[in-house]
């Protein structure tokens, strides 16, 4: 992986919500076609980290990079830049007043240019592909939350990202619902799609990792390959967390 091209670099970056650190130094790099897994306990900074790489929290300090350019809002490449991020939340965050199929055409229309067609087209590519163009019809309070979240996925994939970003995007939902939208990523990951993920599924993350970051405080404790962090955690920190969520 390590020849492959940085697409984020995250750069000694640190995260205030008033006295509280919620980012303390972290830096990581992410290569094209590379799954990074973010674990840690709540409130370690996962999300915030994530967040932040996409635009939605600036950190006081450090900088972050995508593809070697500065993502800053005061450069002009900001919102190119961002585009090619893709973000998944944890609520899905559909309009509930559109049909499934708005929601996917509505930025591409709006944000791409694209005509209604042309954006209709491409949203029932991705809709056939999780498994939901017969739903295209359906009002989001109609759907599970497993096929919303799917729904969101697909809606991502619209407006062709290079990079897909998932905040616990299961945590929300029931156990018997999980199970669908991993597989969904899962199979993103086997084309090659280039993403970070918080996740609590430590099955998933050992199973479609290439990577494993483990924080806690703000700070990254630990960072290794799947199998090594799962089978050898190096930390004393790592260790104890992973006897209480793997069994």
């Amino acid at each position: 992986m390590t020849n492959a091209k940085t697409m984020i670099k995250v750069d000694h970056i640190s995260k205030y919500f008033g006295p509280l650190k919620a980012l303390n130094d972290v830096s990581l790099e992410l290569h094209k076609g590379e799954i990074v897994v973010l674990i840690g306990p709540s409130g370690s900074g996962k999300s915030t980290l994530i967040r932040a790489i996409n635009g939605l929290e600036k950190p006081e300090e450090g900088k972050i990079y995508i593809e070697d350019q500065l993502y800053d809002p005061k450069n002009k490449k900001y919102a190119a830049q961002r585009m090619k991020m893709g973000f998944v939340f944890q609520h899905f965050n559909l309009f509930p007043n559109k049909t499934v199929l708005e929601n996917l055409t509505l930025a591409q229309i709006r944000v791409l240019k694209r005509s209604e067609v042309t954006a209709s087209e491409i949203a029932m590519k991705y809709l056939k592909r999780v498994g939901l163009d017969d739903k295209a019809s359906q009002y989001p309070n109609k759907l599970s939350g497993g096929q919303k979240q799917r729904v969101a996925i697909a809606r991502s994939l619209c407006m062709n990202p290079e990079i897909m970003l998932f905040d616990e995007p299961t945590s929300a939902l029931d156990p018997e619902m999980v199970e669908e939208v991993l597989e969904v990523m899962q199979d993103l990951g086997k084309e090659g799609m280039t993403m970070i993920i918080v996740t609590h599924e430590m099955g998933f993350a050992r199973t479609v990792a290439d990577r494993v970051i483990f924080l806690e405080n703000g700070s990254i404790v630990e960072e290794n390959t799947a199998e090594a962090f799962f089978d050898h955690p190096a930390s004393d920190r790592a260790k104890l967390f992973l006897s209480k969520v793997m069994h």
